[in-house]
């Protein structure tokens, strides 16, 4: 039975690979948008940005997203996560090819807004699809492992800046923007032989395929496996609940307790994603090392390469265990590790402001590493993998969107206020993401259930009941005492 296999040996759908890879433009347009920075060739081309100018820049990538997510939940609902998916791709490709060819500051970040436009849809969807075709022993995992998609994307845009600075004229710039194509192209490819959702098709009253795309991936073809005749069982009890309660709209987040406090954990880990002072080093590493006296292009292009690599390694490994340490406990681990580092960061770059100390500034480099590593333990593979775990089927979609919306929002205003305040008040803008810091860390710690080792259906659950056990909610209660939905915590499918 495949319960009993080892995680090893588990199946996994090579289309989900291609999905994963979604997240590797986000990764590469935030380390480009870093590396150019140091770029002369690109500098010279428009001009030298600062300030407000470099913060619309960069706000252009975000703003079509707190829309076209939205756009992303009705697609993916009415036809299905994989067109989703293959449509946003085709968009990107279009905005990386805008982008790459552009002849004016208005034409380039036209290219970054289609782009970015193309990033909300998929967000919507590829994490989602991810979570419903994995194997309950892999789904963990490879839901964390979407995030740090994004670093391998980072290096990569790290690499071609440093490469960049070698290369003559304006394709110092363009090289390394005309590489971005290669993931949504692999994608749009792979993702026609990828299986769609088995919830999804289930809702659609699709059963039959349904039950081929479990067992083909869960149980090697088997259509009778324990396994997946237990799923089969559970996601048509889930949708057979949420259909009795009422056709799913985005209110449905304030309707009941539960849901509410699902909400304001969205909301959370949506901003979070930019907002815990990482969006200021990844998209603005140039200024802040040039503030501490590292100036040359080379050195700065070479450290946001090893920076990428490092956020790569950390976060994959986490991405791998973060069903045996827990969420909880690495989500208040690495705020509590953020916010000691930044306190330190904090404190060299002020005495490097006063004194001209070169080994104060050089000092810094180093805590940047070690801040990012403790980030990596929870905040790349946990926020979006978690968002989805703890949203029932009816709203999962719709979780997404107000997910992808809330944080491109954040991230917007984020990335505008970024180089203007570090212009006007420097070391001192770091207080702001300290205080920020501390009240994440109790937030989490009041806010949070854990959700390991839970399937699918039984984690979108724990927000339906207080820390006692009890149902938040009558329905909840109702459908319990009926025995609608089947408990999988008998059988082992912890990794071995």
């Amino acid at each position: 039975m495949t319960a009993n296999i080892k995680w090893t040996e588990v199946p996994i759908p090579s289309a989900v690979w291609a999905v994963e890879t979604d997240k590797f433009v986000k990764g590469y347009q935030a380390s480009l948008l870093g590396g150019f920075q140091a770029m002369p060739s690109w500098q010279k081309y428009f001009k030298n940005p600062t300030g407000a100018l470099l913060g619309i820049y960069a706000a252009s990538f975000f703003i079509p997203s707190i829309f076209t997510a939205f756009i992303g939940d009705i697609v993916s609902t009415k036809m299905g996560r994989r067109w989703c998916i293959i449509i946003a791709n085709i968009i990107i490709t279009i905005g990386c090819l805008v982008n790459t060819f552009a002849t004016s500051i208005g034409m380039w970040c036209g290219g970054r807004a289609i782009i970015g436009a193309g990033v909300g849809m998929v967000k919507v969807a590829a994490p989602v699809l991810i979570q419903e075709i994995a194997h309950p022993r892999l789904r963990p995992i490879l839901g964390s492992c979407y995030q740090t998609f994004a670093y391998i994307g980072a290096f990569f845009a790290a690499l071609m800046t440093f490469v960049g600075l070698y290369v003559p004229g304006d394709w110092g710039w363009r090289f390394p923007s005309l590489l971005q194509v290669i993931g949504p192209v692999a994608v749009i490819v792979v993702t026609f032989f990828c299986p769609e959702s088995p919830r999804w098709l289930i809702k659609k009253g699709r059963e039959e395929e349904a039950l081929d795309v479990l067992a083909k991936f869960h149980a090697n073809g088997d259509r009778e496996d324990a396994l997946v005749q237990l799923e089969m069982q559970q996601i048509s009890a889930a949708i057979e609940r949420e259909f009795v309660q009422q056709k799913s709209t985005i209110v449905d987040f304030l309707r009941t307790p539960g849901n509410r406090r699902r909400l304001a954990t969205l909301v959370a880990l949506a901003c979070s994603l930019n907002w815990m002072g990482n969006g200021i080093i990844t998209y603005y590493l140039s200024p802040i090392l040039k503030s501490v006296g590292v100036t040359a292009p080379v050195q700065i292009t070479l450290i946001n390469s090893g920076l990428a690599l490092w956020n790569l390694v950390l976060a994959g490994t986490a991405a791998v265990y973060c069903d045996k340490v827990g969420r909880r406990p690495l989500f208040l681990i690495s705020v509590a590790g953020m916010l000691c580092s930044y306190v330190v960061v904090m404190a060299l770059s002020a005495g490097f402001s006063n004194t001209k100390h070169h080994a104060l500034g050089i000092a810094v480099i180093p805590f940047l590493f070690i801040y990012f590593g403790f980030y990596d333990i929870a905040f790349t593979p946990l926020p979006v993998a978690y968002t989805v775990e703890i949203m029932p089927f009816s709203i999962r979609s719709k979780g997404m969107a107000l997910f992808t919306s809330t944080a491109t929002l954040g991230n917007t205003f984020n990335q505008f206020v970024n180089p203007i305040a570090l212009k006007a008040i420097a070391w001192r803008y770091y207080a702001v993401y300290i205080a920020i810091l501390g009240f994440y860390f109790w937030f989490i710690y009041f806010m949070f259930p854990e959700t390991k080792r839970l399937s699918a259906e039984e984690a979108s659950r724990v927000f339906d009941y207080d820390r006692k056990g009890f149902p938040l909610d009558r329905m909840t209660d109702d459908v319990e005492q009926r025995g609608v939905i089947p408990d999988t915590r008998s059988m082992d499918l912890s990794p071995r």
